[in-house]
């Protein structure tokens, strides 16, 4: 490519520079997320039956009352990211 009046660090890569550089940041990141899954156990996940529905007195003290009561009245709808 011309770099006329540029300096020479320049340089754009082509389209199939900037394609074969993405498959290979893909690659690379595909091969680290196996790894730590794999070391992690997590696809050790329980596919069982749910032992216990809890009570609306267990979810209170997990939560706190003041949590409990506000999702309880709360007429607001919630946000798409949480």
């Amino acid at each position: 490519m011309a770099n006329e009046g540029r300096p020479e660090d320049t340089e754009f890569m082509t389209k199939e520079e900037r394609e074969e550089a993405g498959r290979r940041t893909n690659a690379d990141f595909a091969r680290h997320e196996r790894t730590e899954s794999e070391k992690s156990g997590a696809n050790d996940v329980s596919k069982g039956p749910i032992l216990k529905r809890l009570a609306e007195d267990d979810i209170r003290r997990r939560v706190g009352d003041g949590n409990f009561d506000a999702s309880k009245g709360d007429d607001q709808t919630p946000s798409i990211n949480s």
